[in-house]
Order: C-alpha cells, then sequence, then structure tokens
C-alpha cells in the first residue's frame, strides 16, 4: 500500500514560521540554523564518523515528503558519495522535482581526480587516524568508513566535478558554481557544486 503525502517538511517549515524551505539532507552532528536539518539515522557510539545526529525530521532523504516545488535549497554535504551512481541520478530527479524553479542543490563531496592525487603522494600524502591507522585523505573517501561496521557510513560511488556537473546539467539543472572550495570539509580534495533548477 502507498504511503498517502503528510507534507511533513511543509508543515514544519510553517510551524516554525521559516520564510524559506531550505533542507540540510543527512546533517549528522552538522546541524544548521532557519535550515530544516534531516536525517534518517540516529547516532551510534560506535560511529567514527559522525560527531552525532542532530536532526529536526527523521526522514530517508530519497523520498521527501513534502509538496512539489516548494524547496528553496537543498544542501548535501558529503552525502552523495554514500550511495551508487545510479541512485544518485534518482536522488537529483527526485530533488529536482521538490525544489522551486531557480531552487538550489548545493553539494559538497569528495572528488575522486584530486583524491586519486592524494592517493598517489603515498608516505608523503596527509593522512587521518582510523580505528585501522592511518590513511590518506585521498584513499578514506574510495571506500569511506570501512571499520565501525555501519553499511550507511560506507562509500559507494565517487563522482570528479566534471562527471557530476554534466549528469546535473543533463537532470535539468543550471551550474552556478563548481570547484575545489570546499565550504565543510577538506579544500582541493572535495568538490563544492551549486546548481540551480530551470
Amino acid at each position: 500500500m502507498k504511503k498517502i503525502s503528510e507534507n511533513i517538511i511543509n508543515k514544519y517549515a510553517a510551524d516554525h514560521n521559516l520564510s524559506l524551505i531550505q533542507l540540510n539532507l543527512g546533517c549528522g552532528g552538522r546541524p544548521i540554523k532557519q535550515w530544516i536539518n534531516i536525517d534518517n539515522y540516529d547516532y551510534e557510539k560506535n560511529d567514527s564518523s559522525r560527531s552525532g545526529s542532530h536532526y529536526d525530521i527523521k526522514m530517508d532523504i530519497r523520498n521527501l515528503d513534502c509538496q512539489d516545488g516548494t524547496v528553496d535549497k537543498i544542501l548535501l554535504v558529503h552525502v552523495i558519495e554514500h550511495f551508487v551512481r545510479w541512485e544518485t541520478i534518482n536522488l537529483v530527479r527526485h530533488y529536482r522535482q521538490k525544489l522551486k524553479i531557480g531552487g538550489q542543490l548545493i553539494v559538497e563531496m569528495p572528488d575522486l581526480h584530486e583524491c586519486i592525487k592524494i592517493y598517489l603522494q603515498g608516505r608523503n600524502a596527509p593522512h587521518m587516524k582510523t580505528p585501522i591507522g592511518n590513511i590518506s585523505i585521498g584513499r578514506t573517501q574510495f571506500y569511506g568508513n570501512q571499520w565501525d561496521e555501519l553499511d550507511y557510513e560506507t562509500h559507494r560511488y565517487v563522482w570528479d566535478i566534471n562527471e557530476f556537473t554534466t549528469m546535473l546539467q543533463t537532470e535539468g539543472f543550471k551550474i552556478i558554481k563548481a570547484n575545489h572550495d570546499a565550504v565543510f570539509h577538506i579544500k582541493g580534495r572535495d568538490m563544492f557544486v551549486v546548481a540551480e533548477k530551470i
């Protein structure tokens, strides 16, 4: 039986007097004020990748319960790489449906090419401490968290910036910004893309 939409997100925005519907999807321990922070997973103490799970709404980000054409902005910070390629394309289509004309999709995530460059530096590459040892900050992005036994923390597909922006354009977005000037994580390694629904 198909679930009937209750427009939970629109109701939350109205109940909290939000003039804009801005969604921080897969927020984890990084909620943003004046945004609606959404995650589908509660914090687990063995999760060394996140600092918590501080959401306003618990919801599967693959099926946003809100009216089509009502969302102003969607932010995904280190979320897309947790999905296989075909599922990411389906996500982008779903998000485009929910966004207003001119609404923005904002994505920060690792760039495959930049991760490879870092990995190839070998011992000279910056490393991060993990429960299974020090690992290059390039290599960690290929597979994500492979040590905490949490399936949703693993990485499934790492895009490069050209492939990702080309896909967005194919799916009806105009690229406003696409660079490696990451805002939330590691500049140079991570891409930062802002796309507008047309």
